[in-house]
């Protein structure tokens, strides 16, 4: 079927209103934003229709970059409008197959939404053989949806994929699930630049799961990794976090788990492996509860004062450590390293 037919495919929607130029962005990260719903109270008249996106799409304006596919609008909007149709997800997704400008595809669900995951799998499934996209970012993935999670990572694996980005929020993520992730995220060619999670529902041992695939794996570590909000085990996870920041494959520069609590046995296993690590510039984990046992050799490793030599080769990367981390010595030595 040749672009000009996938877009004329679309009868029972052509009077859907779909599409609009959003004109608040910057020159840099021009989008667009694609209803699959209309909006409540907007003029369906001053909005393009779904196969003018279509064919923006094909024609590769390279002032795109960045598309939001909303889904917020709830189940009663969606059921009042017939764009809401698995061909017309099926048609975006081979679209952006071909597609060479857009870099970024943000996608806001809702919960509740399980009878559409064959619209997902759909879209995720005819997007396969890009080579510009670099970021999804998705929300409201929960119950059944998380079958569409898993097909979204199974695009990082494709050889030849520029994705390196993946953020998850507000969304349910079991452990079979978080394995199928793990495996599409660290099976591609290109290394992870951001993986985050936050308002997540995670079951036991997700979270050991994430850092032990990465342990298996260190040079597929992201540059940014980020797990906020419903994790509440942590298993190992320190132990396996000191391993991996001795290990000089892994790249990792910032790390956000604001409800990791370690011990003051934990904390000087992962000061020790960050006596010679260079790349880790933000650590941010729950410290309140350190007593100077615990500071003590976070001191050391900023700044030792034995000698001159050993201040040198003290750890002059970190710059933010821990939340509410009161402490004016310490404070005082992390500004100086995010200052030179």
């Amino acid at each position: 079927m040749s672009d000009a037919e996938d877009c004329n495919s679309l009868g029972e929607v052509s009077n859907a209103s779909a599409f609009s130029c959003q004109s608040d962005v910057s020159l840099d990260e021009a989008a667009f934003h694609l209803l699959l719903y209309e909006s409540p109270g907007s003029n369906p008249g001053d909005e393009p229709y779904l196969q003018d996106a279509l064919r923006i799409l094909h024609k590769n304006d390279t002032k795109y970059k960045f598309i939001e596919i909303d889904l917020d609008g709830g189940p009663s909007c969606v059921q009042e409008n017939a764009l809401y149709s698995k061909g017309a997800f099926g048609s975006v997704g081979k679209a952006l197959a071909k597609n060479t400008s857009v870099e970024s595809i943000v996608i806001t669900s809702y919960d509740d939404n399980e009878e559409y995951v064959g619209h997902f799998l759909s879209l995720f499934e005819r997007m396969k053989g890009n080579r510009t996209l670099r970021r999804f970012e998705l929300s409201g993935f929960t119950g059944e949806m998380e079958q569409a999670l898993s097909k979204c990572a199974e695009l990082f694996s494709e050889e030849g994929s520029k994705l390196d980005s993946f953020q998850v929020e507000h969304s349910d993520i079991s452990l079979p699930l978080i394995r199928r992730i793990m495996i599409g995220l660290t099976s591609g060619g290109s290394p992870l630049e951001h993986l985050s999670m936050s308002h997540i529902e995670f079951e036991d041992s997700c979270v050991r799961e994430i850092f032990s695939f990465f342990e298996e794996k260190p040079e597929k570590f992201p540059r940014k990794l980020s797990l906020e909000h419903g994790i509440e085990n942590f298993d190992d996870v320190c132990s396996i976090l000191a391993r991996l920041l001795m290990c000089q494959a892994c790249s990792l520069e910032e790390l956000t788990i604001p409800l990791l609590m370690p011990t003051e046995d934990e904390v000087i296993d992962i000061v020790t492996s960050l006596e010679r690590n260079t790349t880790l510039k933000h650590l941010n984990i729950d410290l309140t509860n350190l007593t100077m046992n615990g500071k003590d050799p976070i001191l050391l490793l900023l700044c030792d004062t034995k000698n001159i030599t050993a201040t040198y080769n003290s750890n002059h990367t970190l710059g933010v450590l821990g939340y509410e981390m009161r402490d004016s010595k310490i404070s005082s030595y992390l500004k100086l390293n995010k200052k030179y």
